[in-house]
């Protein structure tokens, strides 16, 4: 486990503007932020296999945001403050923001068409424009579930990390799309070819309800990458 000492060589370098110190810190940091994350009264939601995780993914784009300006701070004040009692503050910050932005918090917009609109069943007066839109979603899902594996391939566990603070989504989509892209693009495609739910079951041999649960993973995904479709005029 490393020491404050190590800790603080490690921000200091990086607040003197050394961002190569970036990944030594983020794995020096991980069990010693994982630790507080694991104790956060955030109800039901620390239940949640991935919630840790998440929340360490929040304490990192909260550490590395305008060029690491909460590092810098941290490190100009004088007299330096407890590591582990700022790490905790800011851990205990970055539970609420991930609590606040849970789907069960989470209020309803306007920008979001579900996939079922998609289908080749929906209604459209706009033939072309639904093809296209169905093509452009399998298109950025392929696209994510490829980058996914590819940066598990090279950086195993620390991709989840990586890939989510780039994208500025939850870490589990990233660990769902390694371990379940072939489904996320099975189910996709099925649906937006007008199937139902029970035959893309019985077709890919899973349950009713995976599929349903995998047609919401896929809309959350689309939804925090930005992907949001505006309901047709």
């Amino acid at each position: 486990m490393s020491t404050d000492h190590q800790l603080w060589e490690l921000l200091r370098a990086i607040a003197g503007g050394d961002t190569a110190q970036w990944p030594a810190l983020l794995a020096e940091l991980e069990p010693v932020v994982a630790g507080f994350a694991r104790r956060q009264p955030i109800g039901r939601l620390r239940d949640r296999e991935d919630t840790p995780r998440e929340i360490v993914t929040r304490v990192f784009a909260r550490l590395h945001a305008r060029d690491h300006a909460a590092i810098q701070k941290l490190c100009a004040l004088d007299p330096a403050p407890e590591l582990r009692a700022w790490l905790r503050v800011v851990v205990r910050r970055a539970a609420i923001d991930y609590l606040r932005e849970s789907p069960e918090f989470e209020r309803a917009t306007n920008r979001w068409v579900s996939l079922a609109t998609l289908s080749s069943g929906a209604p459209s007066p706009a033939r072309d424009s639904l093809v296209d839109k169905r093509n452009d979603v399998l298109a950025f899902v392929r696209g994510a579930v490829d980058q996914a594996r590819a940066e598990h391939i090279e950086h195993g566990e620390l991709a989840f990390t990586r890939l989510a603070l780039t994208w500025k989504v939850a870490r589990i989509h990233v660990r769902r799309l390694v371990t379940r892209g072939e489904q996320y693009l099975a189910v996709l495609a099925a649906v937006l070819d007008g199937q139902s739910y029970p035959d893309i079951a019985q077709r890919l041999a899973i349950t009713r309800r995976e599929v349903e649960l995998t047609v919401r993973y896929i809309e959350e995904l689309l939804r925090e990458r930005g992907f949001a479709l505006a309901p047709e005029a």
